[in-house]
């Protein structure tokens, strides 16, 4: 079974508490290293969503997705 994908919000609150968790200097040296590891890895997957959700954005606003007009039947 496919495990669910973690939302934006959900990834970005992660990054958060280990930004906090980093910033406080109180996790020792290897575990600070796998706090910073999985924080690139979160902050890669935010980026990669923003410039999906920024692509879809773009082509509905520059008008991309047209109505589909059906062909008169000229019977």
């Amino acid at each position: 079974m496919k495990k669910k994908e973690p939302s934006f919000e959900e990834r970005l609150a992660r990054l958060q508490q280990i930004v906090s968790a980093l910033e406080s200097g109180t996790a020792p040296l290897e575990e600070s290293v796998a706090l910073y590891k999985e924080g690139l890895t979160l902050a890669t997957a935010c980026r990669e969503q923003l410039e999906r959700a920024r692509h879809d954005i773009r082509i509905c606003s520059e008008g991309a997705l047209a109505p589909f007009d059906m062909p008169a039947d000229d019977e």
